[in-house]
């Protein structure tokens, strides 16, 4: 999902462990709403049974805004139960029964809202291993809000109003729509039939197989069933949106839909979406699973988009381009954002994170592709400026004490959505990036790729994409690998004399990324240079009064770092809360973290910052425009924690007249302006004017 909105908040740590039923609770359970007790007592649904396949029948009505629906689940019993506990949300459940090898049983129903789940409660019982399907008929109104399945309008350049009728699941919402185990690690098939008026259509995830008139004039549309899935990605739209198609190079047809006076906007969202598609195609060396990819541009919409399989939604002003009237950054922003929904394709849809605090899997991985697809697709985008600044975003919030870590636990929906933040979106593809850095672009293709392509329609938890990207040439991940993987072990093997690409320790990868994800925060590192040694101390870089906030952190911190010696990038993995380096000759300045590439800050002690500003005053070109950029914005933040003082910071910022590179001048200006407009408000005309 691509947020329109991001707000930090402290999720509160409950188990998100799956259990399962009649495990002796201490406590009484739950009361259900006739006044008997509900069979379970947890949030997480049991897992003694999973849903393997739906077959949904929804009947949206848009003048009345309400809609009927039945669904006929198959089960996989696990563990013997004579309970089936599922989700719904603030809807009318009627005619429950039971499938079974033995006929057709009636089941009795509970229903506990504050959990949104409904009790089937079978007379016999249902046996591990057998096959079983409930069917259960339901209704309920189009919702008010931007989730679940809910009614949206436009209007007309006449002055018509026109209703819609569309789905948002991601997170919690599919329940909304119809009765479901509605949580990301219970994967199952769909067909979906959409029941609709001549003057509407009606798209979903899948390809329109057949439609078939209804008696009343009515039409029922039968869509092809989806790959294995999970709930929050189903989707189904009716509405009158007009599409244009073309069709990728690997044969996946892309259709755009809008409301028919915004069809003309759609051409350069549909260039977009094949370009990125095939892009990814390639990259990822899987084959999308799908037939075809439709992007649909939704009047009403609450985020920027969503990844739903085979249907991704998006805001108009996040899929349409007017070339009368839109701006370069429009264009970038919906390529930005085409190119996010596109990765989820893969990275969420196709391997899905396993519940809901892992969502950085999702969502950060998202983001990060978002600029290595578009760097090659539209480089003139020149999308690499803007990552930087992401990362000091994500910084600006990771530096206060509310902030959570990348991976946190989460169980009621309330706290799932919370999770959906700067956190999960930025700072997770700020680490990624930062590991790219380390392991190198090639190393980090093939671990992403063995990720992908091991757990493919499977659920993930963190430890297993740190486990793609370890031994990524062992013989195990070269049986699993493809042929531009065993060129990049047989040449570095070659050039190192054994199988292992990184020279120095066995790289332990998840050993350093956990110090990223399970803690919140980021690291300051302090580097100060006497003579030939390089002294290292790292701590938490926090915004507060209260210093025992930072003890107790230690990250493993891959280092960067070049001299005025050498143009050479050297690196160093710091494990330890102090170290020495020792360099081989006298140096006049050290930079560290190089084009800004690790999730850190760097401080330069002594007369670390002197040296800084001299190299930027005389010969600022000898580093890179992030570096310069990365500079500005670690000292000015230095500053606010009192660790360097404003002037230093100010004496930097001097060469900024001589500055031509984007990202280095807007940090400039982002953190100068704020000070101009204090002394203006404070009348401080002298002090104006030398700002000036």
């Amino acid at each position: 999902m691509f947020p329109l909105l991001l707000v930090l908040v402290v999720s509160i740590p409950l188990s998100s462990g799956a259990q399962i039923p009649n495990q002796g609770q201490a406590k009484d359970l739950p009361v259900a709403t006739n006044g008997e007790p509900f069979p379970w007592d947890r949030m997480r649904l049991p897992i003694t049974i999973s849903p393997l396949h739906y077959d949904l029948t929804i009947h949206p009505n848009l003048t009345t805004l309400d809609f009927t629906g039945v669904v006929r689940i198959s089960l996989d019993v696990q563990e013997d139960t004579s309970t089936v506990v599922l989700h719904a949300k603030q809807m009318h459940i009627s005619n429950v029964v039971l499938l079974a090898p033995e006929g057709i049983r009636p089941l009795r129903v509970l229903e506990y809202p504050r959990f949104h789940q409904l009790a089937l409660l079978s007379d016999s019982v249902l046996t591990k291993g057998r096959k079983y399907k409930v069917q259960v008929e339901f209704a309920a109104n189009l919702s008010d809000s931007f989730h679940g399945f809910y009614k949206g309008s436009y209007r007309t350049s006449s002055g018509e109003v026109r209703a819609i009728a569309s789905t948002q699941f991601e997170a919690t919402f599919a329940r909304g729509a119809f009765p479901c185990f509605d949580e990301p690690a219970f994967k199952a098939n769909f067909t979906i039939r959409i029941i609709r008026e001549p003057r509407h259509i009606a798209i979903s995830n899948m390809p329109k197989v057949k439609t078939v008139e209804l008696p009343g004039g009515l039409l029922e549309d039968h869509f092809d069933t989806t790959v294995k899935m999970s709930t929050y990605l189903v989707a189904y739209i009716v509405s009158d949106f007009l599409s244009v198609s073309k069709t990728t190079n690997h044969g996946v047809k892309i259709s755009v839909y809008a409301v028919p006076e915004k069809i003309d906007q759609t051409a350069f969202a549909l260039d977009a979406a094949v370009k990125l598609l095939d892009f990814y195609d390639d990259y990822f060396d899987i084959p999308y699973p799908l037939p075809k990819q439709d992007l649909a541009a939704i009047p009403d919409f609450q985020s920027g988009a969503m990844e739903n399989w085979g249907l991704t939604t998006y805001r108009e002003t996040g899929l349409l381009f007017d070339p009368d009237r839109s701006s370069a950054s429009d264009k970038l922003g919906i390529t930005k954002v085409i190119a996010h929904e596109l990765a989820h394709q893969w990275f969420g849809n196709l391997v899905t994170m396993e519940w809901w605090n892992d969502l950085w899997l999702n969502e950060g991985f998202a983001k990060f592709m978002e600029f290595i697809s578009l760097d090659i697709t539209y480089p003139e985008l020149h999308v690499d400026d803007f990552f930087l600044g992401k990362c000091f975003e994500a910084m600006e919030v990771d530096s206060l004490t509310s902030s959570h870590p990348v991976s946190t636990p989460v169980e009621n929906p309330t706290q799932i959505q919370e999770m959906f933040d700067d956190v999960s979106y930025d700072k997770g593809a700020c680490i990624l990036n930062m590991l790219r850095d380390f392991l190198g672009p090639e190393a980090f293709e093939i671990g992403i790729i063995r990720y992908l392509k091991r757990y493919s329609y499977q659920n993930t938890v963190n430890s297993h994409l740190w486990e793609s990207l370890t031994d990524i040439c062992s013989s195990d991940a070269l049986d699993e690998g493809r042929m531009k993987h065993t060129e990049f072990c047989s040449k570095h093997k070659l050039q190192s004399g054994s199988s292992k690409w990184y020279s120095d320790d066995e790289l332990d990868v998840r050993a350093i990324m956990d110090t990223w994800t399970l803690q919140e925060g980021f690291p300051l590192v302090t580097v100060e240079v006497k003579g030939r040694e390089i002294r290292l101390s790292q701590e938490r870089f926090l915004r507060t009064d209260n210093p025992s906030l930072t003890e107790g952190f230690l990250w493993q911190i891959p280092l960067t770092y070049m001299t005025s010696a050498s143009n050479t990038v050297h690196r160093f993995l710091l494990k330890t809360k102090t170290d020495v380096l020792y360099l081989p000759e006298d140096v006049d300045w050290v930079k560290f973290n190089v084009n800004m590439s690790g999730y850190y800050m760097v401080h330069y002690a002594g007369e670390g910052w002197n040296s800084i500003i001299k190299l930027l005053q005389y010969n600022h070109t000898a580093i890179s425009g992030n570096d310069r950029a990365s500079l500005i914005q670690n000292v000015f933040q230095l500053v606010s924690v009192g660790k360097v003082r404003l002037d230093t910071a100010l004496e930097l910022s001097l060469y900024l007249s001589k500055e031509t590179e984007i990202m280095a001048v807007t940090q400039g200006f982002g953190e100068l302006v704020p000070l101009y407009k204090l002394m203006e408000k404070r009348d401080m005309t002298v002090l104006e004017n030398q700002m000036k």
